[in-house]
């Protein structure tokens, strides 16, 4: 839209979505991505979902989902995906417990294979991906875990920050944690990413296994090995993550993998029948 006598267009504000992984109001996930939105120079509106207050049901394993049927739980996955798909950029934080981010995102990721139907709506979009942690270094692999879940969405990571901070609210107690917030404000929209200096040179991740003469990425599967001048090699990419196209065909493999579970689904009856009446189950 375009006023008259005037050249200036209008600018429809941004929709950022704060995903808060932390049950605590008002804790360093919540006022540091608040803190963030201040230091954000654009028009937007930031909105918020407290992920740990959703309703996410364990994934049942029925597959219906992946042959494009509905999911049989009526909970609030489509919610948060809706949300997500409707957003400009999306900003993730965590606290990290015993090592790893909060178990709402498990919960997430276990109800992956919903993620399909909105990875075109998802692809591209920016997101910054934080998490808190107490005791020096002991990140574990939460900042793992949300990379799984921005790279299945085939967001566009800009930054994952790790801080330490433990005590509720205490991020913004000095100027350091708001510089912090200031220097992402400034990366959420910018068009490039900032490089993973020790990491995987695919996707950033830290966590890697070692095979022989070579690393492999734990994410997304990439292979790669460091050289005597300290520069990583990249040797194959992992074909895990990518844009939706990508994405659809490891859907196209799992529908496969349905189909061939219904073609043997006489033999793999007449295996497991035996093993039915083992042991002694227990309840609460």
């Amino acid at each position: 839209m375009e006023n008259k006598g005037s050249t200036q267009k209008y600018q429809k504000p941004k929709q950022i979505l704060g995903l808060v992984g932390s049950p605590r109001k008002l804790g360093n996930c919540e006022v540091f991505i608040k803190e963030i939105s201040a230091n954000i120079d654009i028009p937007h509106e930031l909105r918020l979902i407290r992920l740990p207050a959703l309703n996410i049901l364990p994934c049942s394993a029925c597959y219906a989902c992946i042959m494009g049927n509905p999911c049989p739980h009526k909970d609030d996955m489509n919610f948060l995906l809706e949300s997500i798909a409707k957003s400009d950029a999306v900003i993730i934080a965590t606290p990290v417990y015993y090592l790893g981010a909060h178990s709402i995102f498990k919960r997430i990721l276990d109800r992956g294979f919903l993620l399909y139907s909105y990875i075109e709506k998802t692809h591209k979009k920016p997101c910054i991906l934080i998490n808190f942690y107490g005791i020096e270094e002991r990140i574990g692999v939460s900042a793992q875990t949300l990379m799984t879940l921005a790279g299945f969405l085939c967001l566009d990571i800009k930054e994952t920050a790790n801080i330490m901070a433990a005590l509720p609210g205490e991020i913004l107690l000095d100027t350091k944690g708001r510089h912090k917030a200031k220097r992402l404000a400034k990366r959420l929209f910018v068009d490039d990413k900032t490089p993973n200096e020790s990491g995987c040179p695919f996707c950033g991740c830290d966590i890697v296994r070692m095979e022989e003469k070579e690393f492999v990425c734990a994410l997304c599967h990439g292979h790669f090995f460091i050289n005597n001048k300290n520069e990583r090699i990249k040797i194959k990419d992992g074909g895990i993550f990518g844009p939706p196209e990508h994405m659809f065909l490891h859907r196209e493999w799992l529908k496969g993998m349905k189909n061939r579970f219904l073609e043997k689904r006489k033999e793999i009856i007449r295996g497991t029948l035996p093993y039915k009446n083992i042991g002694i189950w227990i309840e609460p």
